[in-house]
């Protein structure tokens, strides 16, 4: 532990102060592992309490939130452009698909437009016709 424990003044001869250092050590061993480590309080926690207290007063002064209308457009900004290219994506994609599905004459390219229907008549018809 970084805590020491000071022995009182009081005479006593060499053979006991070694048997009183080894109950000592043996104490402090036990107690090490007994108390997790929230239990145990450090000289440096009970320095730093008044810094501690005076942070948290500092902090309840703070107000709980500013409203800054920059920061809102920038963190709302993924949400106004993401469903613009995600809409443009499956636009292309799918004028895209109608197009090859023409192209090929697949079944799922059901409707033609106009200039289709009138391309697809010249080229049934004879030329010379």
């Amino acid at each position: 532990m970084s805590q020491e424990y000071k022995k009182p003044n009081v005479s006593q001869s060499p053979e006991s102060s070694l048997v009183d250092g080894l109950t000592e050590a043996n104490d402090l061993i036990v107690l090490e592992e007994q108390l997790s480590a929230d239990e145990i309080v450090l000289n440096a926690d009970i320095i730093h309490t008044e810094k501690l207290i005076e942070e948290s007063r500092s902090l309840d002064r703070q107000p709980p939130f500013v409203i800054d209308i920059f920061g809102i457009l920038k963190k709302a900004a993924i949400n106004l452009v993401l469903p613009f290219i995600n809409g443009m994506m499956l636009g292309f994609g799918e004028i895209l698909a109608h197009e090859i599905g023409f192209r090929y004459n697949w079944s799922g390219a059901r409707v033609e437009p106009p200039r289709r229907l009138e391309q697809k008549r010249r080229e049934t018809s004879s030329k010379y016709l």
